[in-house]
């Protein structure tokens, strides 16, 4: 099940809430809620909720002992089941077909990386979730051991249970430790409600418009002119963009319902001014959990170089199982790397020339995530006038309106800040509700031609 569809928007989740704030039942919550997230994920395929359910099994029983602080054997022990699950469902096909090369009796590979959804879904994020908590155990930071309830509602917490944000343990200690107890407020509920509206606005109206046109420019890459090819490049940074944002913003919004305040994941990435403040700007909770769990354990700035090559490698690999996202990853190392070197004459450049620099070169990194690895050399000849095509694919008027639209609303709105109206005077939140009813209902128009969002791959 996934957020933009009706099933979800009109008979899951009012059937959550209503059981959750039911009278008299607040002290069932903590299960309810366990509860529902496990249907609300199973629905995907029961055999994958058991692959998480027997996650926070392994995580609880191997932490519940305060002997866990400080011992690494342990902390190892408790991360390593979760990794290998990890490991077993996400990365056994690449390593069995793209690093060891085997094929089948044809000689043929008989998995395909874009046309087969890896499952369990978004197995990266709730396995991220758990091997934090296991690390924060051996850290001291959760300094007393978690009921298994509590945990299981700290992992499989729906509203960013597949695609995140990435949450430590501590930043919902509060909120889940008052369930029993909380009353939802005005203020908070109409934010959530505002930012899920927005969330879905961004995915179904704007990502998946812009979809529409990517499908068609990269069902065939070798038919595109240079044209054609700075089109999709732009186009599809800016669907990935509003997909995940708009998953995002969903998930936040969704968590105050429930009282649950989520950390932003996204500010302003696409106004970045380098390569390295593009990456405190995109998908933050992954950045900090890489710079936590990974960079500084490993160094950090004392190994400069060797660390940004590993973690991005790292961060490639973990958005998906393929040498173009390792790619991927390293390109955003070597960014990251040469801003380091060029910061003087970069930082000298005009603010606008910066923005659109480091979105110009995000947005070609972009391409190892659209095309399998052989067709990026081929999309690069497209993208340098080289293509031999005999057949160009014209990008029309239309197409590029969308974009400019799209580009529009990057730039020039803000959800949180106008979410930020409700809390004046009347007038500005009923003309804000007004809005928001219209938004609803022509995202709910569109809502057919929605596709999944495209991080549940990861």
């Amino acid at each position: 099940m996934t957020f933009n569809q009706l099933e979800f928007l009109f008979i899951f989740l009012p059937l959550a809430m209503v059981g959750y704030f039911m009278p008299g039942l607040a002290r069932f919550r903590p299960w309810w809620l366990v509860g529902v997230s496990l249907v609300f994920y199973g629905l995907s395929g029961w055999d994958h909720a058991l692959v998480l359910c027997a996650g926070i099994f392994w995580v609880h029983l191997i932490t519940r002992s305060d002997v866990v602080v400080g011992n690494r054997a342990l902390t190892v022990l408790a991360s390593i089941g979760p990794l290998l699950a990890l490991a077993y469902f996400k990365y056994s096909n690449f390593l069995v077909q793209d690093v060891l090369g085997l094929k089948d009796d044809k000689g043929d590979t008989t998995f395909s990386l874009f046309d087969d959804v890896i499952l369990p879904a978004g197995i990266s994020f709730f396995t991220f979730q758990l091997v934090a908590y296991a690390i924060d155990r051996y850290r001291g930071k959760i300094k007393q051991h978690v009921g298994l309830v509590p945990l299981a509602v700290y992992i499989t917490f729906f509203p960013q249970l597949v695609a995140g944000p990435i949450v430590r343990y501590m930043q919902v200690k509060g909120a889940i430790e008052s369930m029993r107890t909380f009353r939802p407020k005005y203020d908070a509920v109409a934010e959530g409600v505002a930012l899920a509206v927005f969330g879905l606005a961004l995915k179904v109206l704007v990502a998946d418009g812009l979809a529409q046109y990517v499908d068609v420019l990269s069902s065939n890459p070798t038919t595109l002119g240079p044209v054609a090819a700075y089109y999709l490049v732009f186009a599809f940074s800016m669907q990935i963009y509003f997909d995940f944002y708009g998953y995002s913003l969903m998930a936040i919004g969704l968590g105050r319902f429930f009282g649950f305040t989520l950390p932003d994941n996204f500010l302003r990435p696409y106004e970045a001014l380098n390569p390295k403040d593009f990456w405190r700007r995109w998908h933050v909770s992954l950045s900090y959990w890489i710079r936590d769990y990974l960079y500084l354990p490993l160094g950090g700035n004392k190994r400069y170089l060797r660390n940004i090559l590993i973690i991005f490698a790292l961060c490639g690999l973990w958005h998906g199982a393929g040498f173009n996202f390792v790619v991927w990853g390293l390109f955003h190392a070597i960014l990251v790397i040469g801003y380091r070197w060029t910061a003087p004459v970069w930082d000298s450049m005009p603010r606008i020339v910066q923005i659109a620099l480091t979105f110009f070169l995000v947005s070609l990194g972009w391409v190892f995530f659209l095309f399998e690895f052989d067709d990026v050399a081929s999309f690069g000849l497209n993208l340098l006038g080289l293509s031999s095509a005999a057949v160009v694919v014209p990008v029309t008027v239309e197409m590029w309106g969308y974009l400019a639209g799209a580009t529009v609303v990057c730039y020039f709105l803000n959800p949180e800040k106008v979410t930020a109206l409700l809390r004046r005077g009347a007038q500005e939140r009923v003309l804000l509700g007004v809005a928001l009813g219209v938004v609803f209902f022509s995202a709910i128009l569109f809502l057919d031609r929605s596709q999944i969002f495209i991080y549940f791959r990861f």
